[in-house]
């Protein structure tokens, strides 16, 4: 299963290389083009290669790691059949007041959701540190592992995401669907919580 990356800044380079670890085949891009990602696909394993945005969006699986602000930017279209995983936050001090987000009318995801015309976007990767997340992922531990939280309206999207976070080596916690993915945006009790599955399920309550 192919997985691109729209995003090379923190979170694309540190998903790019721990899905790289377990053997899977990443396109990395962002907007700027392919030959100025040279630098930093020479630092990647062979698995990861340079591509346009509209490559990456055109992959198994597509990661949005970009400011939540881009999202007007890119293609309203992805691989039919994609699993989009939402890695964005909102933060109203960068990317302007939305009062529907704020209110909590919506989720940003949903917002997501409605851009690509799809119910396969699976929040997730968006609570945890990525200075962090290579030194905390146990891919060959399978217990007692750093939980991720994610959301989604289609189970089996779900179900493929969470088989991706197993491998890279963490344990998954279910919120629902996007409509209930609140404590894991920005505003929400499990941004930039590390714990396992029991204590991000009591954190998300909170």
């Amino acid at each position: 299963m192919s997985i691109g990356i729209i995003g090379s800044g923190n979170v694309g380079r540190a998903l790019g290389q721990l899905f790289s670890h377990v053997g899977e085949q990443v396109i990395l891009s962002h907007r700027h083009g392919v030959a100025s990602l040279a630098p930093v696909i020479a630092e990647m394993r062979s698995t990861v290669e340079a591509g346009t945005v509209a490559e990456a969006a055109n992959q198994d699986i597509v990661v949005l790691a970009v400011p939540f602000n881009a999202l007007d930017e890119l293609p309203a279209q992805v691989k039919a059949d994609a699993v989009v995983i939402d890695a964005t936050n909102y933060f109203p001090s960068r990317d302007g007041e939305r009062s529907e987000l704020t209110s909590h009318q919506i989720t940003s995801s949903q917002l997501v959701a409605q851009h690509f015309g799809t119910k396969k976007v699976v929040k997730a990767f968006n609570t945890i540190a990525m200075t962090k997340i290579r030194s905390l992922a146990k891919p060959n531990q399978p217990a007692g592992r750093i939980a991720i939280p994610i959301a989604g309206d289609d189970a089996a999207a779900k179900q493929t995401v969470t088989a991706l976070i197993e491998k890279i080596g963490f344990d998954v916690v279910d919120l629902g669907d996007l409509a209930n993915s609140y404590p894991a945006q920005a505003d929400g009790p499990l941004f930039l919580f590390t714990g396992d599955a029991d204590q991000v399920r009591t954190q998300a309550n909170k």
